[in-house]
């Protein structure tokens, strides 16, 4: 009798474990998927944007042979990388019932401008320029000018950096005034230095490549920190623009 038992409960057991594994397979949950840190899946994120960025050949200006980089080049690349982010964004975002936040696709995710710009070694007394045509400055987090020498077109020295401050509002519409050529219709943050006389200056000029860096001073930072902490300084920013006044004070 009792082996008649054991025998039904063994039975018994394998049809309950047989039965367990069909329903598993039938619905496609056999094997858990391995998680994913935010770690991994931002530096993922970030791959495959870099991946997808097209440079084209890096162009220079300047009166000595290939001073400086052409800003026009630096825009076009800033343009593709901002636009290649979107697109993952929006592709991530198939499928999901909510659209996902860029706050936590690219989460404390950081970008170098070495790693943007990919120029080489060949280019490390190069100049930079801090172009604002498309959206370089507001990119860039404050603390990557920290100890940075602000120069001009030619390398010659501006000043070191002081602080970033954002042109806004009527200030906005000075500057529009002012520089013809300037014609922006939302805020950007500019980097201000400090002149021989002790006083600070904005970097805008009329020229886009007006305001420049050594590349060797710079490439090693990061360009594109999407950390809160950098995202709440640059709404600080906003917050408190310069003012008209302050304005003609700056400039």
């Amino acid at each position: 009798m009792k082996r008649a038992f054991n025998a039904a409960s063994v039975l018994a057991l394998g049809l309950l474990i047989g039965w367990g594994m069909s329903d598993d397979r039938l619905s496609g949950q056999t094997t858990a998927a391995p998680q994913v840190s935010d770690q991994e899946r931002v530096a993922r994120n970030k791959q495959t944007i870099l991946s997808r960025l097209k440079r084209d050949p890096v162009e220079y200006r300047g009166d000595a042979p290939g001073q400086r980089v052409k800003s026009e080049w630096v825009d076009k690349v800033v343009r593709d990388y901002t636009h290649q982010k979107l697109v993952l964004a929006g592709e991530l975002s198939m499928g999901e019932r909510y659209e996902l936040s860029n706050r936590w696709i690219f989460k404390d995710m950081k970008v170098t401008f070495q790693e943007l710009f990919n120029l080489s070694a060949e280019d490390d007394e190069k100049l930079l320029p801090l172009s604002y045509g498309d959206e370089l400055l507001n990119l860039i987090p404050s603390y990557a000018f920290e100890g940075v020498t602000i120069l001009g077109k030619g390398g010659e020295v501006k000043g070191p950096y002081k602080r970033s401050a954002a042109i806004a509002g009527p200030s906005l519409m000075l500057a529009n005034a002012r520089h013809q050529r300037f014609l922006r219709y939302s805020p950007l943050i500019f980097p201000l230095y400090v002149n021989r006389e002790g006083k600070e200056k904005l970097s805008l000029g009329i020229a886009r490549d007006a305001y420049t860096v050594r590349w060797k001073d710079i490439k090693n930072r990061v360009v594109d920190d999407m950390s809160e902490a950098v995202h709440v300084e640059k709404l600080k920013h906003l917050r408190d623009y310069i003012t008209e006044d302050e304005f003609g004070d700056l400039h």
